[in-house]
């Protein structure tokens, strides 16, 4: 019996030690200098934080959580939180510069130089690429046009990657397959958006203002937030109209309040 407890009792001990949360110390460097402004984001906890002139920030965290540290002139990192993170406190992170970045800028340039088509749009990557090598037509009409096409118009468009080849990705369900893939990747592509959009506005106010001015608890800035993006927040912080920011988050405090306080049925 004593064996008992004194297992049960080792088994709190370590479950309280995977939950307990603790502030993480940390820079950010590149090349031995350090880099600011990376965003850096606890994805299971979904707070975020960004890195200062320095290179250092600071992060709540505990066992097994996500980090994510990105930066559009850095190769996206990712970590996960073990023991030795949370024995030591402090952890540096090395970024490495995204290697394409000057050559495409430079071929970006050229292409915009020489006026050729399309100069200056994002290169399409191989699932955008698919999407647009197939017919958009409903089914029913992808199959009339292979059928009922006269064979010199038929052979034409089997040469240019439609006729049989629009039947085949209809039949295998290769068109359906991409489009739900581009759904998914465009909602993931949004919300991390958002997201960042959210840890920057709260790094901008600070979370003294939404505790002590709004008077939204510490846990309930990052969904208020959320709340508020709806009514335009996004496009007036990106203009610096932060009076107007400031003013729908006073204005809509009570409504979100009442909303996460309204008893389910």
């Amino acid at each position: 019996m004593k064996n008992f407890f004194l297992f049960a009792f080792l088994i709190t001990l370590k479950l309280s030690a995977q939950d307990r949360t603790i502030v993480l110390f940390g820079k950010i460097v590149s090349d031995s200098l350090a880099v600011e402004n990376v965003h850096i984001i606890n994805k299971t906890s979904q707070r975020g934080t960004l890195s200062n002139a320095l290179g250092e920030f600071k992060i709540y965290i505990k066992e097994k959580d996500t980090l994510v540290f990105s930066d559009i002139q850095y190769v996206y990192k990712i970590i996960i939180i073990n023991k030795n993170h949370i024995k030591n406190k402090k952890i540096t992170i090395k970024l490495f510069k995204k290697n394409t970045e000057l050559p495409e800028v430079v071929l970006k340039n050229m292409a915009k130089s020489l006026d050729l088509p399309n100069a200056g749009k994002k290169p399409l990557n191989k699932l955008e690429r698919n999407l647009n090598a197939y017919s958009q037509k409903s089914v029913p009409m992808v199959f009339l046009d292979a059928l009922l096409l006269d064979p010199i118009l038929g052979l034409f468009m089997q040469r240019r990657g439609g006729g049989i080849d629009n039947i085949y990705n209809v039949v295998s369900g290769n068109r359906k397959r991409d489009q739900k893939l581009k759904k998914l990747v465009d909602a993931d592509k949004d919300h991390e958006l958002k997201q960042e959009n959210i840890q920057i506005i709260r790094e901008h106010f600070t979370d003294d203002f939404f505790y002590y001015t709004i008077q939204i608890e510490k846990d309930q800035i990052d969904n208020f937030i959320n709340f508020c993006i709806p009514k335009g927040i996004e496009g007036l912080y990106k203009k610096q109209r932060y009076l107007e920011v400031m003013d729908i988050f006073i204005q809509n405090k009570e409504n979100y309040l009442s909303s996460i306080n309204k008893p389910t049925e």
